[in-house]
């Protein structure tokens, strides 16, 4: 089982991630904003997204992506289905602590049957 985070299991065209937040499901946990759209690939790719007008700080913009990916690379073989994920960060979110974002990025994933736990 590899844990790294691959090239290719992120989001990077604006359209896609378009497609993703336009067609999908949405999902709102402790602040935590998630879009969630399946997908005909095996594999489940993620893009997360932080306004410099939630936070002014680019320090804490970028330590909240950095928390997410972790949190998705680290869970990534417990998804049964592939899908796309945008994490989309809000005020409250981006200040949060690393275990109360996993807490509720896992609970957004098993509530919409995603998760194999």
């Amino acid at each position: 089982m590899k844990f790294t985070f691959r090239k290719y299991e992120r989001i990077n065209k604006q359209k896609e991630i378009d497609a993703v937040i336009t067609g999908g499901r949405k999902f709102f946990e402790n602040g935590l904003l998630v879009y969630i759209l399946k997908t005909d690939r095996n594999y489940s790719r993620i893009a997360i997204l932080v306004s410099s007008k939630v936070e002014k700080s680019a320090v804490i913009r970028n330590k909240f992506k950095r928390r997410i990916r972790e949190i998705f690379r680290l869970n990534k073989y417990k998804i049964k289905t592939p899908v796309d994920i945008v994490v989309v960060a809000t005020q409250i979110s981006v200040r949060q602590k690393y275990k109360i974002l996993e807490e509720s990025f896992l609970k957004i994933l098993n509530q919409n049957g995603i998760l194999n736990l």
